[in-house]
């Protein structure tokens, strides 16, 4: 499980951001997105629906398509994928400070030195 969605639960929402954050330029219509979130369409649309009126995603008609994607102009997305860098970069600070710690032990075990 992701570091935001132990902080913030499995939200349709959290999971739409991430999306959106992990694929930059992506663009979807609400069946495709329910489809790869594996949730019902009113479910991702009621979560849809929240983030366009909260301005993190923009709906645009595109012939007989309506198409999502992200807000690249909000500064609420700007704030959200800044603290979206932030927590990741600490995880990956964890992580990387983890297995330094275990090789040192390993290499210490291995000379018969403490660590």
């Amino acid at each position: 499980m992701d570091i935001l969605e132990k902080i913030f639960g499995g939200s349709t929402h959290l999971e739409i951001i991430l999306l959106f954050y992990d694929n930059p330029g992506y663009f979807t219509n609400i069946t495709k997105l329910a489809d790869t979130l594996e949730k019902s369409h009113v479910t991702v649309r009621k979560a849809i629906s929240d983030l366009v009126t909260a301005g993190i995603i923009t709906e645009l008609d595109i012939g007989k398509s309506r198409v999502i994607r992200i807000n690249e102009k909000s500064p609420y997305t700007a704030t959200l994928f800044n603290f979206i860098d932030t927590v990741r970069s600490v995880k990956e600070k964890r992580s990387i400070e983890e297995i330094i710690a275990k090789r040192t032990a390993e290499a210490a075990s291995r000379t018969g030195a403490k660590s």
